[in-house]
């Protein structure tokens, strides 16, 4: 462990410990925390820190709550021979994303496409948790989420939508895969939320107040604007239709807000795809290509010489690389909120500080 200014520096395996440690402590099994866990650890280590380890308290207190199933039962219907449907059962999200894209690998394996839809589950965390799972199979991964009505519809001033996330990944010849993971609106409200904690004002177009205007002060934003306007709005649309209504979930206003955290169990919809590449054409031509593509890209004369022309993904792989070897940066908010939470659970809180 060391201290940068406000923040903590923490490494994996350790973070990895104490989650452990807290979601066994309320009585989740290993088969359950182990992929939640992991899933947070990666996320972090990737840099997108509003999806990742800070959730660990809220993970432990939706169980202390009941909202989610510490006890639930993944079940699976093959549907056809591409398609299937899993009940998460109030479960962990995370947990049953992985399950529902392994399901997904199985049927492309077998049919050449899989597509998994989830009902009854709750927040799944990152999309790319599970479209990585994908592409490291040598198959294209696609990635949907309904969530809790957060976004105004463009031209509207109730909120509709939520920030819907899309995730699209494709493995590559010499690097870890290209992975596309955006939320439909500017950014995600977890996000806002980050920087309402951290006081910090927000970027130009990233949330809009009560009264629909676009606002930097966090505090008072309460909806995250979607990109593009009507173009993230209609995204928005497709995603809640991938991914709750071919559950035939609640969509929208009718899903229980994440936020604030009681025991009102949420119901959520998700989707996955995967598609097995091969089945079209050689995997090592299109790994190629796609290396092939994305090394052009890089080299186009950027408009700022300080900023050179990316590819998505390329900066989680840069935090990835960074963060496993120097440990993964915790602002002091999140670490004050893990402290709280060790003690409430009575586990030891050192286990988190502690070098690998």
């Amino acid at each position: 462990m060391s201290t940068i200014q406000n923040e903590v520096l923490v490494f994996p395996d350790t973070v990895r410990s104490f989650g452990y440690s807290a979601l066994r402590r309320v009585g989740v099994s290993a088969n359950m925390y182990k992929p939640v866990i992991d899933g947070l650890v990666e996320t972090s280590l990737r840099g997108v820190d509003s999806h990742g380890i800070r959730l660990i308290p809220h993970y432990v207190r939706a169980v202390l709550t009941g909202r989610i199933n510490k006890d639930a039962k993944f079940s699976f219907w093959k549907k056809a021979p591409s398609v299937g449907l899993v009940d998460a059962d109030a479960g962990f999200g995370i947990a049953a994303g992985v399950y529902a894209m392994d399901q997904a690998i199985k049927l492309a394996n077998s049919s050449g496409v899989g597509a998994v839809s989830v009902r009854n589950s709750s927040h799944f965390g990152a999309a790319a948790i599970f479209g990585l799972r994908a592409a490291k199979k040598n198959m294209i991964g696609m990635v949907f989420t309904d969530v809790d009505s957060l976004s105004y519809p463009f031209g509207g001033v109730k909120t509709f939508f939520g920030t819907n996330p899309i995730c699209f990944t494709a493995p590559m010849g010499r690097e870890g895969p290209f992975c596309l993971d955006m939320a439909t609106t500017r950014v995600a409200f977890n996000k806002i939320l980050a920087y309402r904690s951290l006081g910090k004002p927000l970027d130009v177009g990233w949330g809009a107040d009560e009264n629909g205007i676009p606002t930097t002060d966090a505090t008072k934003a309460v909806s995250p604007i979607p990109i593009g306007d009507y173009k993230g709005y209609g995204l928005a649309m497709m995603v809640a239709i991938f991914s709750s209504l071919l559950a035939g979930v609640p969509y929208g206003p009718d899903i229980p807000a994440m936020f604030p955290l009681d025991g009102r169990r949420r119901n959520l919809g998700h989707f996955f795809l995967a598609i097995d590449i091969k089945r079209f054409r050689p995997i090592s031509q299109f790994k190629r290509d796609l290396q092939n593509m994305s090394n052009m890209l890089r080299l186009i004369t950027p408009v700022d010489p300080a900023q050179p022309v990316i590819v998505s993904g390329d900066l989680e792989k840069k935090q990835f690389s960074i963060r496993r070897k120097y440990g993964i940066p915790v602002p002091k908010h999140d670490i004050d909120e893990i402290l709280f939470l060790a003690k409430e659970i009575n586990i030891d809180s050192h286990i988190f500080f502690q070098h690998e």
